[in-house]
């Protein structure tokens, strides 16, 4: 378990004799630039590992892991064009996961593909510097997908855990809009970096929230053991997201990267519950997209 690093002498010295890493992430980064014609880009083949380190060499938190609690993530990076020999724009495809209690298995926290991403300046050689009081259009993004990344881990463990998090990502949003950074903006549905932490932080959302974090500590880290109190507790999760999807006579961004992460495993989930036809009902209002995944709870 996580916890927080207490200052008695002794503890800390069994603290520093102890096999624990700072580090959080262990992110795995892939970069493709083919779509950049010529040669002279070449030096992007280095940038997933530059960004690797970054991510991972870096402490993001107070916390001390130990190694197999580190948070594995990924983030696929597609250059799309190039404006200069260094000034790109691109996609990136971030997610993250954790693991099941008592199982072997992993469920998906955070899955968002991000089409708005640039343009921002890239050179050979460049170092990548962590600076949070200064926007920058290529580090920053990072920075805002790994205090997400972290936000989702931690409010899978505890009931708005990751609310620190979150702030931190918003304060980056807010350092991009005051440069009117691409993006960053909160444009009606439009799915953008800034609706998607602005929701995550609003008030209202908070019950989207609360019940993800009962589907994984409640549903998930119990099935194992309490399968039929998981699976009411599941169907709860689902009534509490509808109430909010109601509210908003709407899909919202918010609910769509829950969605995105769990529609399969919750088709899994649910398909010997006794009550699936009910909750079959909520999932296709809520996630139509995905229906054809759902039908399989009810055939």
């Amino acid at each position: 378990m996580r916890f927080r690093l207490i200052l008695a002498p002794f503890v800390l010295l069994l603290v520093l004799a102890a096999p624990v890493h700072a580090q959080e992430l262990l992110c795995n980064v892939t970069v493709s630039y083919s779509a950049l014609q010529g040669n002279e880009f070449a030096f992007l083949g280095d940038l997933d590992q530059e960004i690797e380190r970054y991510l991972n060499d870096r402490s993001w938190t107070d916390d001390i892991y130990l190694n197999h609690e580190r948070i594995d993530c990924s983030v696929a990076i597609t250059f799309t064009r190039n404006l200069s020999l260094t000034t790109f724009e691109a996609q990136l495809t971030v997610s993250a996961s954790r693991p099941i209690y008592g199982t072997g298995q992993r469920t998906q926290l955070f899955l968002f593909q991000d089409n708005d991403w640039g343009p921002f300046n890239y050179t050979q050689g460049q170092g990548l510097i962590y600076n949070p009081n200064t926007f920058d259009p290529f580090v920053s993004v990072l920075d805002f997908y790994a205090n997400l990344i972290l936000g989702y881990d931690y409010d899978s463990f505890s009931e708005l855990g990751g609310t620190p998090y979150f702030e931190r990502a918003r304060r980056i949003a807010e350092l991009a809009r005051g440069v009117d950074a691409a993006g960053w903006f909160v444009v009606g549905d439009e799915r953008t970096r800034g609706s998607l932490i602005t929701q995550l932080l609003d008030p209202r959302f908070e019950p989207l929230r609360r019940a993800s974090f009962t589907y994984h500590y409640g549903v998930l880290d119990r099935f194992a053991t309490q399968n039929q109190q998981a699976w009411e507790d599941a169907l709860a999760v689902l009534q509490a997201i509808n109430e909010l999807y109601n509210e908003f006579n709407a899909r919202r961004i918010a609910t769509d990267v829950f969605f995105t992460a769990k529609y399969q495993e919750l088709a899994a989930l649910l398909a010997d519950y006794p009550r699936r036809a009910e909750a079959y009902e909520l999932l296709v209002d809520m996630d139509a997209p995905h229906q054809a995944t759902y039908d399989a709870i009810v055939q």
